[in-house]
């Protein structure tokens, strides 16, 4: 059983460290889970 640590350089799993969504229509938008930072927080 592994504890959930903090790890700063983790990269977003939702945006998969990119800090942004590609849309399907064009264009982009910023991840609200990290900020657009691309990070865990």
């Amino acid at each position: 059983m592994n504890k959930m640590t903090k790890v700063e350089t983790k990269e977003c799993p939702y945006c998969s460290g990119k800090g942004y969504f590609q849309l399907i229509l064009g264009g982009s938008e910023t991840c609200e889970c990290c900020n657009g930072t691309g990070k865990k927080s």
